[in-house]
């Protein structure tokens, strides 16, 4: 029976999370998984070449052993595990995967602000600051993102959740009270 991409990831970001957590470098995996991702977002083909049968085993393996020169132990054998089950083109998603525990573990939340004009530095700590009370979080990073359709205020999106501070919020629930009395 084949595993989908999610049970995968899950499976394996768990087992290394807590491999990571027992040997206490969460930090330090997370940063080389990271540059690992980044590697293989830049290279889309990198997953399927070391899964197919255009190089030889010898090949593969002298494509791993660049890919992990700089790697601690720990991630090299995680990778070369990944190979041998056949899994490198789940890499990405177990990586994700392992960072969203991070995450989770760290109370750190992702949100996307959107405002009517480019906000400032102060202005956008402050609403991540004002967020992660809201949330419960010990950090909030944000992306933010300019909208001129929204007039003012802003918009803060996370986790399938949206808190609309807008003014064309505003303007429509006036406009709905207006038109219902």
């Amino acid at each position: 029976m084949s595993l989908d991409n999610l049970t995968i990831a899950n499976r394996y970001s768990k087992a290394l999370f807590e491999l990571a957590v027992e040997k206490d470098q969460t930090e330090a995996f997370l940063a080389e998984l990271k540059q690992l991702r980044q590697v293989f977002v830049d290279n889309p083909q990198l997953a399927e070449v070391l899964s197919g049968s255009l190089l030889s085993v010898d090949r593969k393996q002298a494509t791993l052993s660049t890919l992990t020169d700089h790697a601690s132990e720990y991630i090299k054998n995680f990778i070369q595990m990944l190979y041998d089950y056949g899994r490198m083109s789940n890499l990405v998603a177990i990586i994700d995967a392992f960072e969203q525990r991070y995450d989770e573990n760290h109370k750190i939340v992702h949100a996307e602000v959107t405002s009517a004009v480019k906000l400032s530095d102060e202005q956008a700590n402050a609403i991540a600051a004002a967020f992660a009370k809201r949330v419960g979080a010990d950090q909030v990073k944000l992306t933010r993102k300019v909208d001129t359709a929204i007039i003012g205020g802003v918009i803060v999106r996370s986790n399938n959740q949206t808190f609309d501070g807008s003014v064309a919020l505003q303007l429509t629930n006036l406009r709905r009270a207006l038109i219902n009395n």
